[in-house]
């Protein structure tokens, strides 16, 4: 087994912070250990020289460093205020299309909510959702559009009944993609530079980005996504996550303290 000490020092060299992964770390060693044991590495100093020297290897610890938890209307303080006051200010501000990026979006459930908020305020204007996760397992979960009943607990009763068929007993539910504007889902890492096209009205970046990354990483990648948002724009964080100094040219919502706008 991993030992925290281990673990610690794995993620002191890929800087990645501790705070970040303290309580997901069981799952998150469990894969680390099983990757460590099939490149046949016993300690911690073996495994991070195979990193070094093998880009495929770092892939994989990449991705078993992944944390993917999301629920649909997570925050719901922050979806109300979204929906009163964010998008339609969006709307007076800027002309269609208003373009949102949903930046690690897991298995959907972002951008499907913000889709059914859209639709709740009556398709005001065109809207171009793209949402994008590194992980292409939940890509797939996120077409698939198939949830467990248990990440709806925050669903309105009323947009359950209008977006989601339930299927096999109850054990699953569908969403219903067809009656909400189509979202355009790609691969896409935090890390590497933003997706290609105009920049944004809005962009969520929850529970990702900054919990799991630090130092030279993290400012590298934030100074990149902040330049993917146009001027007057708003940059939404996780509710315990806060943005580093380094981006204080960003002014905290009145309203929100998760709502950032440039």
């Amino acid at each position: 087994m991993l030992s925290d000490t281990e673990f610690r020092q794995l993620l002191h060299h890929l800087d990645r912070p501790w705070a970040g992964y303290r309580k997901v770390r069981k799952g998150v060693k469990k894969r680390i250990r099983r990757h460590m044991a099939g490149l046949g590495c016993s300690t911690v100093d073996a495994y991070l020289w195979e990193l070094a020297q093998r880009p495929d290897a770092r892939a994989v610890c990449e991705q078993g460093l992944r944390v993917t938890i999301s629920r649909f209307f997570r925050d719901r303080e922050l979806w109300q205020a979204l929906e009163s006051r964010v998008l339609p200010g969006l709307i007076d501000r800027f002309p269609a299309p208003i373009r949102i990026w949903s930046a690690g979006c897991a298995c959907g459930e972002e951008p499907y909510s913000l889709a059914m908020v859209w639709e709740e305020l009556g398709r005001p204007a065109r809207l171009d959702l793209l949402a994008t996760d590194a992980g292409g397992a939940c890509l797939a979960r996120a077409r698939a559009g198939v949830y467990n009943p248990s990440s709806l607990k925050r669903v309105p009763d009323g947009l359950r009944d209008r977006y989601f068929d339930s299927r096999k007993g109850g054990r699953q539910c569908l969403i219903r993609s067809g009656r909400l504007t189509p979202i355009r889902w790609r691969q896409h890492d935090l890390l590497d530079p933003p997706p290609e096209g105009d920049p944004f009205h809005l962009i969520l970046l929850r529970n990702n980005l900054l919990t799991y990354y630090r130092g030279r990483c993290l400012q590298a990648a934030l100074t990149r996504i902040m330049a993917a948002l146009v001027p007057g724009g708003c940059l939404v964080t996780g509710a315990h996550e806060r943005l580093p100094v380094s981006a204080c040219r960003l002014d905290r919502d009145e309203g929100c303290p998760w709502i950032y706008r440039l």
